[in-house]
């Protein structure tokens, strides 16, 4: 349901959810859209009250979002350009994965809107978002050896990072880096 308050003479919209959840959770997403998420139980009054101790963030990343967004990306790439640099790369990772018998996966690509690339262990397919093309080479690489580590770690364990530290030790770097860039 969305909901208001105002903080600084300001009137902030956020959408408010209940949920099954401990704490009272904050998101604010790169479109602007702020969003509240509290148990059913929790009064209105808190709700409102976590809200305004917040705001100075709030309207920190508010200004920082609309600040990125009217910056024209950078563009690296072309899109065919990316996925050649992208085969390249995976075809210089694949060695050290074949050593743990991971089969030469299918590599696919397309446009997503949350992440930067997908793997599929089971069905040995790696796909990659075509807007990599507005990232650094540093940080496709990163995306590729990620995404391979996968094949050793499903999941986002303390051991997948162990394994990523070992070919990427840089890799925090480089999230940092992609979180930064933002699509038009």
């Amino acid at each position: 349901m969305n909901r208001t308050f105002i903080y600084q003479n300001q009137m902030i919209e956020y959408d408010l959810q209940y949920k099954k959840v401990k704490n009272i959770n904050l998101r604010i997403k790169p479109d602007g859209k702020i969003m509240v998420s509290a148990s059913k139980y929790v009064p209105q009054r808190m709700i409102d009250d976590f809200l305004f101790s917040k705001g100075d963030f709030i309207l920190n990343v508010l200004s920082k979002y609309a600040l990125s967004a009217s910056k024209e990306p950078v563009r690296y790439f072309s899109e065919e350009e990316v996925q050649n640099v992208i085969l390249r790369l995976c075809r210089t990772a694949y060695p050290y994965y074949k050593n743990f018998g991971i089969v030469d996966p299918t590599i696919q690509f397309r446009t997503m809107v949350s992440r930067w690339g997908s793997c599929h262990p089971t069905k040995g397919i790696l796909t990659f978002n075509l807007n990599l093309m507005y990232a650094p080479r540093e940080c496709i690489q990163y995306v590729v050896w990620h995404e391979f580590t996968h094949f050793l770690q499903a999941n986002h364990s303390n051991k997948f990072y162990e394994e990523l530290e070992k070919v990427c030790p840089d890799w925090k770097v480089c999230r940092k880096k992609l979180k930064e860039i933002r699509i038009l």
